[in-house]
């Protein structure tokens, strides 16, 4: 069975990670699966490791040159002319059954999935992380408030298009299922996997450290855990920041604020982040912070496999997998996050034991697990 996996870019974040995962899991269990991306991007250093032995196809290389336009739309951090010229084209770039089925990653690419549907025969899964409403609301309402109301129709029409053609719906967690459950679609929960470490370190030698790492951008920007810092009992307690930033300014405008508040000494900057450096912080930190409720959280897990305690927002998919007594504040409770954080750097013997905990329930979500999971899923289309 021949099957493609299709997405947008490279962007950093979790998209090299999925990809890499789902194209060797699946080829491990016999399907002959493959990475289509959209457009070709120069990618960040440590993407290879995510993606060895993956191979990567370009619709863009399909097309003529001279109709190769893009251009990204005005305000936006991602949707550009080339989801919409690429979908109008598709048709006429692909073979019937290419594929036997399509893995379209975010509702964008159904701009593309839909018409080889229909044109093509090939059937394809919606994958999804968020719906496009709750995105917009989440990092355009307050940039974009004049024309917020026509943006949300938009954000509707294209729900209802990626969801309307297709065979069924992938999410990582519960989050948007009362959403989701208009269109009749079958909906499936995908847990993304992890690699837990065989063994823990002491947990007395982690340093009083939270660590915090994602791709900062636009509606993820990282003051909030400064204000955080700014609150803790404890003043000998670091944050460590690190992933990748989008635009780059924002790292320099988040510099510029750290040095205004006056903890250049109790703050780290990295950019950019490999998996060797995800596990070695996470096995150094006392705890591994994330103040945005997610439709799952995949750095709370790779934290989890090095047995550092987390805290996301509850509602994220991530927490779904941890009925154990760990600590899942409301979306956008600073003073209850605060309240666990003091816990946590006070009592040591309490945050060991969540470390064991989160630790050993990592082992049940591994990228094999997922890759069985996802196996399922596709024979029941």
């Amino acid at each position: 069975m021949k099957i493609c996996f299709l997405a947008d870019e490279l962007a950093p974040g979790s998209a090299p990670v999925i990809i890499g995962h789902t194209i060797r899991g699946l080829r491990k269990l016999g399907y002959d699966a493959e990475c289509l991306l959209i457009v070709k991007r120069p990618y960040q250093e440590g993407f290879d490791y995510y993606l060895r032995n993956v191979e990567i196809k370009y619709i863009y290389d399909r097309i003529p040159k001279w109709l190769r336009w893009d251009f990204k739309f005005p305000g936006f951090s991602f949707f550009s002319l080339h989801h919409i010229w690429c979908g109008i084209l598709a048709p006429f770039i692909f073979k019937r059954k290419e594929y036997d089925l399509i893995i379209a990653n975010c509702q964008y690419t159904s701009f593309i999935a839909r018409p080889l549907s229909i044109f093509k025969g090939i059937p394809y899964i919606q994958l999804i992380w968020d719906t496009a409403p709750y995105t917009l609301k989440k990092i355009y309402s307050k940039r974009m408030r004049l024309v917020f109301p026509l943006l949300n129709f938009f954000a509707h029409l294209l729900d209802n298009f990626a969801f309307g053609g297709c065979k069924s719906i992938i999410t990582s967690g519960r989050m948007h299922h009362h959403y989701l459950k208009k269109y009749n679609k079958r909906i499936d929960i995908l847990y993304p996997g992890c690699n837990p470490l065989k063994e823990l370190s002491p947990f007395n030698k982690r340093e009083k450290i939270i660590l915090a790492y994602d791709r900062w951008d636009i509606g993820n920007i990282p003051n909030v855990y400064l204000d955080i810092l700014e609150k803790l009992e404890d003043k000998e307690v670091k944050l460590v920041i690190a992933g990748f930033w989008h635009p780059e300014s924002m790292e320099d405008n988040f510099r510029n604020e750290i040095d205004k508040r006056n903890l250049s000494n109790r703050v780290i900057v990295f950019w950019g982040l490999g998996e060797d450096e995800i596990y070695k912080l996470c096995s150094n930190a006392m705890v591994h912070l994330h103040c945005n409720e997610e439709a799952f959280g995949m750095q709370s897990l790779e934290a989890a496999a090095c047995g550092c305690p987390i805290i996301i927002p509850e509602g994220s998919g991530v927490t779904e997998l941890f009925d154990i007594d760990i600590y899942f504040p409301n979306k956008g409770d600073i003073n209850t996050i605060v309240k666990y954080l003091n816990i946590i750097f006070k009592d040591k013997q309490k945050a060991e034991e969540i470390s064991k905990k989160v630790w050993q329930r990592s082992k049940l979500y591994t990228w094999d697990d997922y890759a069985t999971q996802l196996d399922n899923i596709i024979g029941g289309v």
